[in-house]
């Protein structure tokens, strides 16, 4: 996998954390949105780690699309895009 592709999954994992952890208090209202994040993200930073052996990056965008679909954060998909474009500035 090229190296701007691996850094723009890294950002978006950082971002799924971010959104969890800025969620707000824990409600009913926030639960599942929240619920999905994580599951969608779960294992991520495990592939990373090991250098995305074994990631199927099919099944991931399908858990993203569901995110997409189910609470319009289309902020992920975006994020990626512009990281493995390198038009992200640090």
């Amino acid at each position: 996998m090229e190296e701007n592709k691996k850094k723009a999954y890294l950002t978006i994992n950082y971002q799924a954390l971010l959104d969890i952890k800025n969620s707000g208090e824990f409600s009913k209202e926030n639960f599942n949105q929240v619920f999905r994040i994580a599951h969608v993200f779960h294992n991520l930073a495990l592939f990373i780690i090991e250098d995305f052996e074994g990631f199927d990056e099919e099944k991931f965008w399908r858990n993203v699309s569901g995110l997409e679909r189910g609470f319009g954060l289309t902020h992920y998909r975006t994020l990626f895009e512009k990281v493995n474009r390198e038009e992200l500035l640090r």
